[in-house]
């Protein structure tokens, strides 16, 4: 890969910054990045997926902080990698740069939107990427991909000089084959010291439980038993008395409202350059009143108080499924790939709504394809995800 031209344009993007240098060194010395193409590099032009973005920008007067910060650490930047058009997808398929090729599973979706951020470490290009989540955009190609992901506490890590798909979601997130890295990346990112502590227990919801591949469920059973972990159950949602389908429903009103607001004026003038199927999902957004919008903030408000205070009164973590199941066939389209994306929203959107803290951990070798399971915690419990997270898949190879 020593340029641009000869690099796969599914993955990474031909404006390049081919390479950012270190710029001290520091912890992350040898170690290697790319970084989503919603991340700004002063002197570049961010292109969010879309050919008609990149034209209509202007270059980046300013480079994200937390690129800024990995080079000055000592790692290497060696690219930046494409994402779903703007951001605005969770399958990792792009209608005009192509879809990247899912190393763990190549007949199977990578997942989006943060595809390339994915696939260029869970092919061994990088040591490490960052991607952002706002609807489940690190967690699913994660999952997708078998590599370890984390969607941080809402707000923890820096989103200035970077693409603004939805503010109440958005979320910068880390991507690695190594959890012990993925770690060092966070506290670099987040200056957070904490040193975490292994929960003695953690929880799945009976319902979620239900809905399992036997052999996903056994193996986070051997899991718990070998890392002497209470894997208990909760009825978080029963309790709550709400549905995968309607914490789904909340999720995108808020999401597509918020990203008309945003967005409309350039969606005015260049939406019919977007896939169709994205289209689809803005034509919706337009139907989204402001009522209807501070309805769904009135509710979001109301589940993140008690999905809290229900974490409070467990005093342990909530174990959930990543994704529904193992990355979907490429050849899943129309209805039926909507409905696999209902479904894995209502999952996504638990931390999404609540602005909590999600660990993906993956599972290599199942039936079902590369997928695993989550760890989510309190606002700002991400060292305590971490070091649990090590404990749980010690002596697993991915």
């Amino acid at each position: 890969m020593s340029n641009n031209t000869t690099r796969d344009s599914s993955v990474y993007c031909l404006q390049g910054p081919e390479l950012l240098a270190a710029t001290t060194q520091g912890k992350l010395t040898g170690k290697s990045f790319v970084f989503k193409d919603l991340f700004d590099v002063e002197g570049y032009v961010t292109g969010a997926g879309n050919p008609a973005w990149l034209s209509s920008h202007d270059k980046a007067a300013k480079t994200s902080p937390l690129i800024d910060k990995l080079l000055a650490q000592g790692a290497d930047c060696v690219g930046r990698v494409q994402t779903d058009e703007l951001a605005y997808s969770l399958n990792g398929q792009n209608i005009h740069y192509g879809t990247p090729t899912n190393p763990a599973a190549p007949n199977c979706l990578p997942g989006g939107s943060s595809s390339g951020s994915a696939v260029a470490v869970a092919s061994k290009h990088a040591d490490f990427s960052i991607g952002t989540d706002t609807g489940g955009s690190v967690r699913v190609p994660a999952s997708y991909c078998g590599l370890f992901g984390l969607r941080p506490t809402l707000g923890k890590l820096d989103l200035s000089n970077a693409f603004t798909l939805s503010t109440s979601f958005d979320t910068a997130g880390i991507f690695s084959r190594d959890l012990s890295l993925l770690q060092a990346v966070f506290k670099t990112l987040s200056e957070d010291s904490n040193t975490g502590q292994v929960a003695s227990h953690i929880y799945l919801d009976d319902t979620l439980a239900k809905s399992l591949s036997e052999e996903r469920l056994n193996r986070l059973q051997a899991w718990c038993k070998k890392s002497s972990i209470k894997l208990l159950g909760c009825n978080l949602l029963t309790e709550l008395a709400i549905t995968l389908d309607d914490l789904s429903l909340l999720f995108r009103t808020i999401q597509g409202y918020e990203i008309i607001q945003e967005h409309n004026q350039w969606l005015t003038q260049y939406g019919e350059s977007l896939d169709p199927s994205i289209m689809l999902r803005v034509e919706w957004a337009r139907t989204i009143t402001t009522e209807e919008y501070k309805q769904a903030k009135v509710q979001q408000q109301d589940f993140t108080t008690k999905v809290t205070d229900y974490l409070q009164q467990l005093n342990g973590l909530l174990v959930l499924p990543t994704t529904p199941s193992g990355a979907p066939s490429l050849t899943l389209t129309g209805e039926k790939l909507a409905d696999y994306r209902s479904q894995l929203m209502g999952l996504t959107s638990i931390a999404g709504l609540s602005g909590l803290p999600q660990l993906h951990l993956p599972m290599a070798g199942l039936e079902e394809g590369p997928c695993g399971f989550s760890l989510m915690g309190l606002a700002n419990t991400e060292t305590d995800l971490i070091t649990t997270g090590l404990q749980l898949v010690q002596g697993e190879v991915n």
